[in-house]
């Protein structure tokens, strides 16, 4: 502890030099009357005797008197000095160890500075120093933080290696397995929402609805996504074995998969021939979404393509200016897209970009609870802008601009700093986007996606067939909508 941490360096005793009592100002008890300066106690003579030894004195009196003097006013400063500097340092130290003044009318500092205490508290007391994990603290404070904040599922913090594979993802290239994962917020059941065409985890086989019980022999019972990540990822070449429970036949299946770099195609499309439908989805708003869409558009009305469903079931979102765009492909005009307001109040449009490709074919959009962020924007503003129908279950409300502020070891929060509402002036936090058709998932089914379509080439008439209530409703309904 250095000095200044400590009370007691100031208690320390003066130090001075050891004389001999000659040297020592006499007490003032012994001190003679002027009279009596320069008559030696031991001297025989009595006064008035002439006495060669005593015929001058030894010493000015006066000249004495002065260095008696001199030395009592210099232990006097002395003292003072040594009594001022043990109160200010008092004083300091009592301000070091005391409790923070508690200010009510400033609660950001107050606070922080109530955190500040308890930090210390924590770092100069506990018993065990090896608990005590400051990057654990800090990581976990920040944390819990945001929490508070009740930004569910968006505004959050994201550790160097968290930042790293998020920017990895949304630009559309990642080493893993390409497996989606959700919790289940009742059982905590890690449940594989769906797999990457094309991905090490679909040709390894695993499927949607697929529950992870153990990754690499690892039991992963309460454990969060986060940790569930960390076991699965790993550099590209080397394996990971994950135990799932198949709830579709009952069984525990533990299958060995390779990590790969894996190009994430954001939109898959699948043409119905006889209905003339494009059956297109988007897995999420990353770099280049629009793009691909546009794409996959053009060449379902190359098909024949006349109706269109657009599945953004499980989307997670995304890039705003990728759902800004999305939107615009199917809506002309100058019309509304978003609604975005700030902390004060205020409140600006985001329009159409106006590089339509569609402005007229009917659109269902299929949405479940796992639908969030730019894929509830894209929603709510085709619903809002009467574009399409909105077929499905309520969405997860996701309602956010968010914006990723960097920390200094490479860390992040991601916060949302703006609201999205719907064209309209619909709220999406905490209320999400209500279909127009509401639709739900029999509970032994499996969604049919595109890409499940295209990989068991199916037809129609197997789609129908299928037990995906909500595709087979959207179908029946554009069939009946021409």
């Amino acid at each position: 502890m250095s000095s200044y941490d400590d009370p007691r360096w100031y208690e320390q005793p003066e130090h001075f030099p050891q004389n001999d009592a000659n040297q020592l100002p006499a007490p003032a008890e012994n001190a003679g009357s002027l009279g009596q300066i320069g008559f030696n106690a031991n001297d025989t003579n009595v006064p008035g005797q002439q006495n060669s030894t005593h015929s001058q004195p030894a010493s000015n009196p006066l000249s004495g008197n002065k260095r008696n003097r001199s030395r009592i006013f210099g232990q006097i400063v002395v003292t003072l000095a040594l009594m001022v500097i043990a109160f200010l340092a008092g004083w300091f130290g009592h301000q070091a160890f005391s409790t923070p003044t508690f200010n009510a009318n400033n609660p950001s500092q107050s606070y922080l500075s109530l955190f500040d205490q308890a930090w210390n508290i924590v770092n100069q007391n506990y018993v065990d120093r090896k608990a005590v994990n400051y990057k654990q603290m800090s990581y976990q404070a920040i944390q819990a933080m945001l929490n508070v904040l009740g930004d569910t599922g968006h505004t959050r913090f994201l550790t160097p290696q968290e930042v790293q594979a998020e920017n990895q993802q949304l630009s559309g290239s990642f080493v893993g397995i390409g497996i989606y994962l959700e919790q289940d917020p009742k059982t905590q059941n890690i449940i594989i929402t769906g797999t990457i065409p094309g991905s090490p985890a679909e040709k390894a086989g695993f499927k949607s609805g697929d529950i992870i019980v153990a990754v690499n022999g690892t039991n992963v019972a309460g454990k969060s996504l986060d940790a569930i990540h960390s076991l699965i990822d790993g550099p590209a070449g080397t394996s990971v074995s994950i135990t799932v429970k198949r709830p579709s036949t009952n069984s525990t299946l533990t299958i060995k998969v390779t990590r790969e770099q894996i190009t994430v195609p954001s939109v898959i499309m699948h043409y119905i021939a006889p209905d003339h439908i494009a059956d297109i989805q988007i897995v999420q708003f990353s770099d280049g979404t629009s793009s691909q869409l546009k794409a996959a558009l053009t060449q379902a009305k190359k098909l024949g393509a006349k109706k269109i469903i657009l599945d953004l079931r499980d989307n997670p979102g995304g890039y705003l200016q990728e759902a800004i765009d999305t939107a615009s492909e199917f809506m002309g005009g100058n019309k509304t897209v978003l609604i975005e307001q700030d902390s004060s109040g205020n409140r600006k449009a985001d329009t159409v970009t106006g590089q339509t490709v569609d402005t007229t074919d009917p659109i269902v959009v299929l949405v479940n609870g796992n639908t969030a962020s730019a894929a509830e924007i894209v929603s709510g503003a085709l619903q809002d802008n009467h574009r399409a129908i909105i077929m499905g279950t309520k969405t997860f409300g996701t309602g956010t601009v968010l914006q990723e502020f960097d920390l200094a070891d490479g860390s992040a929060i991601l916060l949302g700093t703006s609201e999205w509402l719907t064209p309209d002036g619909h709220f999406i936090r905490g209320n999400g986007i209500t279909p127009n058709i509401t639709v739900n998932l029999n509970p032994k089914a499996t969604e049919v996606t595109p890409t499940i379509e295209n990989q068991q080439n199916m037809t129609e008439q197997q789609i129908l067939s299928s037990g995906d209530n909500q595709l087979v409703s959207a179908i029946k309904y554009l069939e009946g909508h021409p």
